[in-house]
């Protein structure tokens, strides 16, 4: 379900200090990060390749993948020097995504005094606008809800005439691409401290009781998610990761942070497995 990419985390020169062996590793997987580059974009500007992507950072993890391959497309087209491209393409993602927020939610909002203004419109292009009705309607994040609006003055300068524009197009490619990223790593990522999500259980996330029927939550989060106990396994097959987890834990309940602290602690031993499930089912078979 997500995207990542983290190729710019491995062109860095070595630091001075590194010792000998980490500094040899890094430069292997420098050099085919490089080579990766190369492939994807050619060999004729690659210097400006490997400064560019450095210059973008690693592209964050999202939970949602319908704007995942048109952010991957804007970053590409910034990579390779199409930077006025990459500025209106990102600009134009923004407002997609400020615009898929309203038409999937608005109808859990149907007592909210924007409703009435939103029902029965197709798209959306006041962005003010539509940051305050996402804000009241406690679905985008504050600071989402700020590089929205920052992104937004990119906008209107790129998009109608700017002279300006010609000297500033890479400066504020890269100022935009920054703001989306942080925009959707904020909103649709699961590792940023999101308050949907319960609290220090390390390398793994959780969706609080209380937001299991926020709107944003139920239509964009629990359709990616899966449901676990706190001994559930993960197996990686061909299509990518999937949850291994008892039938039935039992009568009982757990309060969010009995959850964390029962995860946090859990006996290793217990951590279901490909091979607890076969041998369950032969018990099964078998009585």
């Amino acid at each position: 379900m997500f995207d990542f990419d983290s190729t710019p985390l491995s062109l860095d020169e070595p630091a001075e200090h590194w010792d000998e062996p980490v500094k040899r590793n890094h430069l292997e997987r420098r050099a085919s990060a490089i080579q990766r580059l190369k492939l994807e974009h050619g060999e004729r500007n690659i210097d400006a390749v490997i400064q560019n992507t450095r210059d973008l950072g690693p592209k964050g993890m999202s939970l949602v993948t319908y704007h995942n391959a048109m952010h991957r497309q804007a970053r590409s087209a910034f990579v390779v020097g199409a930077y006025y491209p990459a500025l209106v393409a990102t600009c134009a993602l923004g407002e997609r995504i400020l615009n898929h927020l309203i038409l999937d939610l608005r109808d859990s909002f149907k007592s909210s005094p924007h409703y009435r203004k939103v029902y029965n419109k197709d798209s959306f292009d006041k962005w003010p606008r539509s940051v305050e009705m996402l804000t009241d309607w406690n679905v985008l994040l504050p600071e989402a809800a700020e590089n929205f609006l920052i992104l937004e003055t990119l906008r209107h300068r790129s998009v109608h005439f700017n002279p300006e524009t010609y000297a500033t197009m890479r400066e504020d490619a890269l100022l935009a691409l920054t703001l989306l990223g942080k925009i959707i790593s904020r909103q649709f990522g699961y590792f940023g401290g999101q308050p949907w999500f319960i609290e220090d259980t390390p390398g793994a996330q959780f969706i609080k009781t209380e937001y299991e029927n926020h709107p944003f939550v139920r239509i964009y989060l629990i359709p990616a998610s899966g449901f676990v106990g706190v001994n559930y396994g993960m197996e990686f097959l061909g299509s990518g990761w999937v949850h291994l987890d008892y039938a039935d834990y039992g009568d009982g309940s757990l309060s969010d942070e009995e959850f964390a602290k029962a995860e946090r602690e859990r006996d290793p031993a217990k951590v279901v497995t490909r091979a607890m499930i076969e041998a369950q089912d032969t018990k099964m078979k078998g009585t």
